[in-house]
């Protein structure tokens, strides 16, 4: 997929910054990385969020790719407790598969996630008792 064909451009929304120090009892440190797909029904756009949940002040490196490995995306975040929002600004074809890596600059970890999109329907069929 060639970004400037389909001009995607990537927004990074709701960028949040939480400080060790507020950290309450539910931190998931066993999972130091976490991405979630959150359909957006007002504009139709999918989010998909980031959790880095370390304690520590950290500084990592997020790239988003597409199926054919073409850099859509990256930035440098610094801090602990981050939560960052990925949007596109225009809707994605339906077959489009993503690629996001996470790296962290200091340990040169590296999480991997690729997403993809499905659909299927479902037929809900109700049977009522008449009395």
């Amino acid at each position: 997929m060639k970004s400037k064909v389909l001009s995607i451009v990537i927004a990074a929304i709701f960028a949040t910054t939480v400080s060790a120090t507020t950290a309450i009892a539910n931190d998931n440190v066993d999972n130091p990385v976490e991405l979630k797909y959150i359909n957006n029904a007002t504009t139709e756009l999918p989010i998909y969020q980031l959790r880095l949940n370390n304690l520590n002040k950290g500084t990592y490196a997020v790239a988003i790719k597409d199926e054919a490995g073409e850099l859509l995306y990256r930035e440098t975040v610094s801090g602990s407790k981050i939560v960052r929002n990925y949007q596109f600004d225009t809707p994605l074809p339906a077959s489009v598969r993503l690629t996001f890596e996470v790296s962290d600059v200091k340990n040169n970890n590296v999480k991997v996630y690729n997403v993809s999109r499905k659909a299927k329907t479902v037929e809900v069929v109700v049977v009522d008792e008449v009395k």
